[in-house]
């Protein structure tokens, strides 16, 4: 038949206009936040809240600094380390909300160098709620403070005795751009720094616009203050890993149980049974479930976290109703062949439902790793938070900004957005065949 001649389906065209822009609007909806989410991760706090909104971030400067120490009676390097200590960090608190992406200080005394110093903005957001919780500053705060810059590593200090010849500018000249200008504005106000601006030069800095993600390692929780991020991320992962495998074990077993091995009126309770679970509150059974940790001595453990998702009934139903989709005849041959349910199982079913074993999967991957309120109750300590807790805890407690919260967002979606992607046609292939399309 001629392309001219084919039968078309009435109204097949509007349809498909429908679907597809159905389909775009849906796609821009789920992206724009995905995008403003990765870009605010590498803005500093004040520009995220701008509007007009900036989707591109801005690139951090590195703004260096020469002080001038002629005529002070400075002389020995804990002198020096304690003014430069003042000047970075009292700085940079006065101006914690500009786009910084390091702050250097050279001290130079009789025309040569006698220290350097500097320390990137990750560094400054890490430890300024130890280092500088107030405005109040003062050289006995900084004395005390400078052991903990020192232990933490906060701040790089480099003590020149016999250092070079200082050859930079000696003076402040000619119009200083907008950031020079308002750091040289701080140092010219503060009567704590007993250096004088010589010079101030700034340059672009694409390394600092990761800084909000390096911040994350630097965070410790909780009075141990001996677990960062990492640890909470490394948390996370075992839990949610261990509620994976225990649903593919037990509620898959389960499911073929219900499918293949119990029937009538019992299959049908214990179905009905498994799916009621699913209608009842997380909210309505935490105080029990706790209670129950307790008495299990579980409470403030991972094993606390995880065994509370060992098999959900949503699960068990799901695999059976794949499993019942499965040739019967198959089953069927292996037992008159011999083989035993248990070797029908892991050497026949098993095998033939990929697709539900992945749908299984990414379904609790996705609830366990965003899970935050059973965390919450059952983990006290910071050894054993997961990192939705230890989150909660760094925006309560160290006052983490947006920029960064959306850092370690982004790093929680990662995962999901990889597991989804690679698994999405054994997803869509597993869904079609548990009974719940259409």
């Amino acid at each position: 038949m001629a392309a001219g001649n084919r039968i078309r389906e009435r109204g097949a065209a509007s349809v498909k206009i429908v679907s597809y822009s159905v389909a775009a609007i849906f796609i821009v909806v789920s992206v724009i936040p995905l995008i403003w989410m990765i870009g605010s991760s590498m803005k500093d706090n004040i520009t995220i809240y701008q509007f007009p909104p900036k989707w591109i971030p801005e690139t951090p400067k590195a703004v260096s600094v020469t002080l001038n120490y002629d005529g002070t009676e400075l002389s020995k390097a804990e002198e020096f380390e304690l003014d430069a200590m003042k000047a970075i960090w009292f700085t940079w608190k006065k101006m914690q909300n500009d786009a910084i992406g390091s702050l250097a200080v050279t001290g130079v005394k009789e025309g040569v160098i006698v220290y350097e110093a500097d320390m990137p903005s990750y560094k400054f957001t890490a430890g300024r709620p130890e280092i500088v919780p107030t405005q109040l500053f003062n050289d006995t705060s900084m004395r005390n403070k400078i052991p903990i810059i020192r232990e933490r590593e906060l701040t790089k200090f480099e003590w020149m005795d016999n250092g070079p010849k200082y050859s930079g500018e000696t003076s402040l000249s000619g119009q200083l751009p907008e950031l020079s200008g308002a750091v040289q504005s701080k140092f010219s106000d503060s009567s704590h720094i007993a250096g004088q601006v010589m010079s101030i030069t700034e340059k672009k800095d694409w390394r600092r616009l990761f800084d909000n993600y390096l911040v994350l390692a630097q965070f410790a929780g909780g009075s141990e203050g001996s677990y960062g991020f990492p640890h909470f991320l490394m948390n996370s992962v075992i839990v949610t890993f261990a509620s994976i495998i225990s649903h593919l074990i037990i509620g898959g077993m389960a499911g073929f149980a219900l499918a293949h091995l119990v029937r009538g009126r019992i299959g049908s309770g214990l179905t009905l049974f498994f799916v009621a679970t699913i209608m009842i509150p997380e909210i309505a059974i935490l105080v029990p479930l706790y209670l129950t940790m307790d008495k299990l001595h579980l409470v403030n453990t991972l094993w606390g976290i995880i065994l509370p998702h060992t098999a959900w009934g949503i699960v068990i139903f799901l695999f059976k109703g794949f499993f019942e989709q499965l040739p019967g005849e198959l089953l069927q041959a292996a037992r008159i062949d011999g083989a035993s349910e248990f070797r029908i199982y892991w050497w026949l079913i098993v095998p033939m439902s990929a697709p539900i074993f992945t749908v299984v999967s990414v379904m609790t991957f996705i609830a366990v790793w965003n899970e935050f309120l059973w965390p919450l109750v059952i983990a006290r300590s910071p050894s054993v938070w997961t990192f939705t807790v230890a989150l909660n805890d760094f925006q309560n407690r160290q006052s983490m900004g947006a920029n960064v919260v959306m850092s370690s967002l982004v790093v929680a979606t990662i995962p999901l957005m990889i597991i989804i992607i690679t698994c999405q046609k054994l997803i869509e292939k597993g869904v079609s065949f548990t009974g719940l399309k259409g």
